[in-house]
């Protein structure tokens, strides 16, 4: 008898704690008083995959009286457990091994919210991405999730992972992906979910899920000067402190007044390179230049930076530039550095000239320009 007992137990607590993808065909009857967001904490899946289930367009509204497809999925993909009579939050933390406050943060309430029989809490793993708290962790690296296969790259999905970051990362137009994977349209992605970057050639770090924008290191070659600079803010804008400090460490030493501040397009460009190679130092050559001879640059007009990054290649980091919007890149084969501009539109040339020597270019060059330096 107790050996039924115990049997019966281990196969109760199964079943409550399995994940819902085993758990198919649920539907949902729409009541008053329900919503997207509603719906998915009851149910213990992400607001992007039950309207995805059912074909509804962000923004799109459910409509009382209809059924609704449930995800097979939990939010995460991770366990799940379905409230029964008499549980409470505590009890079930300890059954599953967690602290409180990482449940009650997994599942969008307080540690003291009532529970509703028949809602399905996320049960978080150790490597949820909390801390003890239920506080989100700050990840401080950027993620390789994938293999070059014929044709591109074969990306495994990340939480957190969307078309725009995974194109932004590998520089290929969202547009690009939707239609090398027959998608249609844009939709949702779910991690662990395969897709091809058509044309990558290797696979790439891209942002995932709790990442936090780092901080860049930077040296001047010509006098060994270094800083640690933070070029955007956590919503994307850029740091007016680290921008001017990055103008002057870029410009000629003693450049005080009248100091012309880095274009702002130029810093999300140098960040896009900072997140394509991260830990990597930016080595500085030019940036802002005092006009002296009457000819305006991009290097006079604050938009143009003269760099290599350490470790890197100056062709990888040359083929890297030629992918930016609107960007000009200069490659200088005979010398220590690549050139990087903003600009309307995009131009690119190989200057094979030396350090002082007199220009000389190669096709595509587009203008005519000083070694180092294209002119407007």
């Amino acid at each position: 008898m107790q050996r039924i007992l115990f049997t019966a137990l281990c196969l109760a607590m199964f079943l409550c704690a399995a994940p819902i993808a085993a758990q198919k065909g649920r539907t949902h009857l729409v009541r008053s008083g329900d919503s997207v967001a509603k719906v998915a904490d009851y149910y213990g899946v992400s607001q992007d995959d039950l309207r995805a289930e059912n074909g509804l367009s962000p923004g799109q509204n459910l409509k009382v009286g209809e059924e609704i497809r449930i995800p097979s999925r939990t939010r995460g993909g991770g366990r799940a457990h379905v409230v029964k009579p008499g549980d409470t939050l505590a009890a079930i933390a300890k059954t599953h091994g967690v602290p409180v406050a990482r449940l009650a943060a997994a599942n969008k309430m307080a540690t003291q919210s009532p529970l509703q029989p028949g809602r399905t809490l996320v049960i978080p793993s150790a490597d949820e991405g909390a801390d003890a708290a239920g506080r989100p962790k700050k990840i401080d690296t950027l993620v390789k999730s994938g293999e070059v296969v014929r044709g591109g790259v074969r990306h495994t999905v990340q939480p957190g992972q969307n078309l725009w970051i995974i194109a932004r990362a590998y520089n290929v137009a969202k547009e690009r992906i939707i239609a090398a994977n027959k998608m249609g349209q844009e939709r949702p992605l779910t991690a662990g979910e395969k897709i091809l970057i058509p044309g990558a050639r290797q696979v790439v770090p891209v942002r995932v899920k709790g990442y936090t924008i780092q901080p860049i290191h930077f040296v001047r070659i010509s006098n060994g000067k270094r800083a640690t600079l933070r070029l955007m803010k956590a919503n994307g804008q850029i740091n007016p402190a680290s921008r001017r400090e990055l103008s002057r460490l870029s410009s000629p030493t003693g450049t005080k007044k009248n100091l012309r501040l880095l274009h702002p397009r130029l810093l999300h460009m140098i960040q896009r390179v900072a997140e394509r190679w991260p830990g990597q130092q930016l080595e500085l050559v030019s940036g802002y230049r005092p006009s002296q001879t009457g000819t305006e640059s991009y290097h006079t007009l604050g938009q143009a930076l003269d760099f290599r990054v350490s470790g890197v290649p100056n062709r990888e980091l040359y083929e890297f530039c030629t992918q930016l919007q609107d960007t000009g890149c200069g490659y200088y084969p005979n010398s220590v550095f690549i050139h990087m501009d903003v600009r309307d539109r995009p131009a690119v040339w190989t200057d094979w000239s030396g350090p002082g020597e007199k220009a000389m270019y190669t096709p595509p060059a587009t203008e005519p320009a000083q070694a180092g330096e294209p002119v407007l």
